[in-house]
C-alpha cells in the first residue's frame, strides 16, 4: 500500500469516523429536543391547568360574591318594605284615639296592666290626651291609683310600681314593637311568600 492509498484509507476512515460521531450527534440532539419538548409539553399543560384551576377559583369567588351581593341587596329590599309596612302600621296606630273604640281598647290595655301589677297603688303613666278617658276608666276599679300624664304614646298605658321599679309597657308602640319581633316570620312570609 502507498502513502496515497495509506493516507486516503485514513482520510476514508475518518470520514466513516466524523459521519458516524455527526449521526450519533444528531441522535442525542434529537433525544435532547424530543426531551426539550416533552418537558415544555408538560410544563405548559401544568401551567393550563394551574391557570384553569385560577380561573376556576377566581369565577367561583366572583360567583359567591355575586351571589352575596344579591342576598345583600334582596335583603335591604325587604328591609325597606319590612319598615314601610311598620310606619303604616304606626300610622295607624296614631289615629286609633279618635276611632268609636278607642275606649274599648284603652280600657283593655289598662285592665290588663293592672292585673299585672299586684302590689300596692300602681301609678298609671298616660298620654296628655288620655288622662280624663283613664279617670273614668278607673273609676269603676275597686283600687286606689295614681295617674301621672307624662307619656307621649298614640294610646295606652305604662303602669309601674309605687317605687317605679317595676314597670309594664302597654302602649300601641310597645306592642307594635313585640308584634314586630314575635310575627316577623308570618309578616315575611305574608309579604314576601317566604
Amino acid at each position: 500500500m502507498t502513502y496515497e492509498d495509506l493516507i486516503q484509507s485514513m482520510e476514508a476512515g475518518a470520514q466513516e469516523k466524523i459521519e458516524e460521531i455527526r449521526k450519533n450527534a444528531e441522535r442525542q440532539c434529537e433525544g435532547i429536543v424530543k426531551d426539550a419538548e416533552e418537558r415544555a409539553k408538560l410544563i405548559q399543560e401544568e401551567i393550563l391547568a394551574l391557570a384553569r384551576a385560577t380561573i376556576a377559583d377566581r369565577r367561583n369567588r366572583l360567583l359567591y360574591s355575586t351571589r352575596q351581593d344579591e342576598r345583600s341587596a334582596d335583603i335591604r329590599a325587604k328591609e325597606e318594605i319590612l319598615s314601610r309596612v311598620y310606619a303604616q302600621a304606626e300610622a295607624r296606630l296614631a289615629e286609633l284615639r279618635s276611632k268609636d273604640g278607642y275606649r274599648t281598647l284603652f280600657s283593655r290595655l289598662l285592665s290588663e296592666s293592672v292585673r299585672e301589677m299586684d302590689d300596692g297603688n300602681p301609678v298609671i303613666h298616660v298620654d296628655p290626651r288620655d288622662e280624663a278617658l283613664c279617670r273614668e276608666v278607673v273609676s269603676g276599679m275597686n283600687r286606689t291609683f295614681r295617674i301621672v300624664a307624662d307619656i307621649t304614646t298614640h294610646g295606652g298605658v305604662v303602669v309601674s310600681s309605687p317605687d317605679e321599679q317595676v314597670r309594664i309597657h302597654n302602649t300601641l308602640e310597645s306592642r307594635l314593637e313585640r308584634a314586630k319581633v314575635l310575627y316577623k316570620r308570618e309578616i315575611c312570609r305574608v309579604l314576601f311568600g317566604e
